[in-house]
């Protein structure tokens, strides 16, 4: 099984709407996905459950010791599930920044719970765009990172400190489990539109991150908060429209690279 976090320090770079349709897209091709919304505004889980956000989540599991089966919610695609934040997320991330909070190895809490599941051929977790102590559990329990950036002014600034972060955490996690090293398997980039400055920071993201960057860009597009807003993923939505293959790309790739990189142009092996 492969556990990847969405993630990216900037907010407002399309983490939920990645989850949501990368998820889809894999479901789509046979693969058991499930999806944990690990951000108390709901994001992800709106996206296909438009109606609200059920109370029980993930939350629930880290404080009350609920099993994976009690909060997952089956969407209406066959082979994809979501878990919820659970509307005590909040509260939640703040008691893991406590030394009193969750109890000894807090750090160590998420992975735990994605130690113990089973019957999934990929998690996929949206972060919120704060460095809380929750996202720095999560970088814990997963084997990779997707970064998707979004090609607007200073959309490299966040993603230095987030790779700081990374390697921070990887080193901790050789040290002090058998995880192994932890690193950025794919950059998505993200509402691409036609502007010069769309086009140079593009430029300048591939520059960085060389092979990492998936070769198809995911165009900006109403589409999208037409399809969330109907509690659908894009594919289901607008099968043919170039956002959906667009993520369909990103699915291909992400299957075929298996690779999960300390850095830029160091890579290390991994298999779905």
């Amino acid at each position: 099984m492969r556990s990847v976090a969405i993630t990216n320090a900037k907010g407002g770079v399309g983490k939920s709407t990645t989850t949501i349709n990368l998820a889809a897209a894999l479901a789509e091709l046979g693969k058991r996905v499930l999806i944990i919304d690990a951000d108390p505004s709901g994001n992800a889980t709106l996206g296909f459950f438009p109606r609200g956000v059920p109370k029980l989540g993930l939350a629930d599991i880290l404080l009350d010791g609920l099993a994976i089966s009690d909060v997952a919610l089956p969407s209406e695609m066959p082979e994809l599930d979501v878990i919820p934040p659970g509307d005590r997320l909040g509260a939640c991330s703040d008691q893991m920044g406590s030394s009193q909070g969750l109890g000894q190895g807090r750090e160590f809490r998420v992975r735990r719970v994605l130690r113990s599941i089973q019957n999934y051929d990929a998690v996929i977790v949206d972060t919120s765009p704060v460095q809380t102590p929750l996202n720095v559990a999560i970088l814990y329990a997963v084997g990779e990172v997707i970064i998707p950036i979004d090609p607007c002014v200073a959309a490299l600034a966040g993603v230095r400190a987030l790779e700081e972060l990374i390697r921070a955490v990887s080193g901790f996690r050789q040290e002090f489990t058998d995880a192994g090293p932890l690193g950025v398997s794919g950059v998505l980039i993200t509402r691409a539109d036609r502007t010069l400055v769309s086009k140079q920071v593009e430029a300048e993201v591939r520059t960085y991150f060389g092979p990492l960057v998936y070769e198809r860009s995911v165009p900006t597009s109403v589409k999208f908060r037409e399809a969330y807003a109907r509690g659908i993923p894009l594919m289901t939505y607008d099968r043919f429209c170039t956002g959906a293959s667009a993520y369909r790309a990103a699915a291909a790739a992400f299957l075929e690279s298996g690779l999960v990189v300390e850095g830029p142009g160091e890579r290390a092996s991994a298999s779905l």
